[in-house]
């Protein structure tokens, strides 16, 4: 059996038992911010300046939640309660938990199913050639908002209660905005269309076979939840759907 080629450019070290529960306990019973994520590990930066996210799944629902500063605000508060799990905040709840990711821009925690395991990641240190560093991209968050479509929890909670047309609904950790787009000018004249909206931030990292030379994606993390302008690629030229690379014809992410 051949062995899977490492993912390039990050770190990753498994959490043991007491850095588990203190995640846990951080996250979900005092809702402060997770102590690994500010201060680091050995190879894994630590950042105290950025906010955190958490997104929870567990066997009876989702819970989501944002932490720009001090403390969490998150779905399963009194106004949102109805449209989240509670959280696990006994060792018996703990069966619930399928999969707990708590991040920030510079690493992220992940404490799997059972919380009988947990993993920190973030990038490592070094140059990497140009063609397997990692890759930043964004993902367009659905959901609508205004009357019939959603809520905000309550004036300076950075929550959004989102629902689609088929009526399923959501609590994101974000203030929303809806999706829309513009043509604008890039130097040299040429016009691109660039989406504006909600967006999930992901990093993904490369591995190759050292047999067939095939580069893919074996890792990713995630790095934020944001609003504004789509902070990474792709835009599109306006007449033909493509991918406008620097030389003009169709180019990559």
């Amino acid at each position: 059996m051949t062995d899977v080629p490492e993912p390039l450019g990050v770190t990753v070290r498994r959490l043991d038992a007491g850095e588990i529960d203190a995640v846990l306990d951080e996250v979900f019973v005092r809702g402060v911010r997770s102590r690994l994520l500010d201060a680091g590990v050995a190879g894994v930066a630590g950042d105290p300046e950025v906010p955190q996210w958490m997104l929870a799944e567990l066997g009876d629902g989702r819970i989501t939640g944002v932490c720009p500063r001090g403390h969490w605000h998150r779905s399963d508060g009194p106004a949102t309660a109805d449209l989240s799990a509670r959280p696990p905040v006994t060792a018996v709840d703990r069966v619930r938990v399928l999969e707990v990711l708590v991040f920030a821009p510079h690493a992220q925690i992940r404490v799997g199913e059972g919380a009988r395991a947990g993993w920190i990641s973030g990038d490592a240190p070094g140059e990497l050639p140009s063609w397997s560093r990692p890759r930043d991209r964004s993902f367009l968050l659905q959901g609508w908002t205004g009357p019939g479509h959603g809520r905000s929890p309550g004036e300076g909670v950075p929550l959004s209660v989102t629902a689609e047309p088929s009526g399923a609904r959501a609590v994101l950790p974000v203030l929303w905005a809806g999706f829309s787009a513009r043509v604008r000018r890039e130097r040299g004249g040429r016009a691109v269309v660039e989406g504006t909206g909600s967006w999930l931030t992901v990093r993904e990292y490369w591995a190759q076979d050292p047999e067939t030379g095939a580069v893919g994606v074996a890792f990713h993390r995630l790095t934020g939840v944001c609003t504004g302008p789509k902070p990474t690629g792709p835009v599109f030229d306006p007449g033909t759907g493509d991918e406008p690379s620097e030389t003009g014809g169709r180019g990559p992410w």
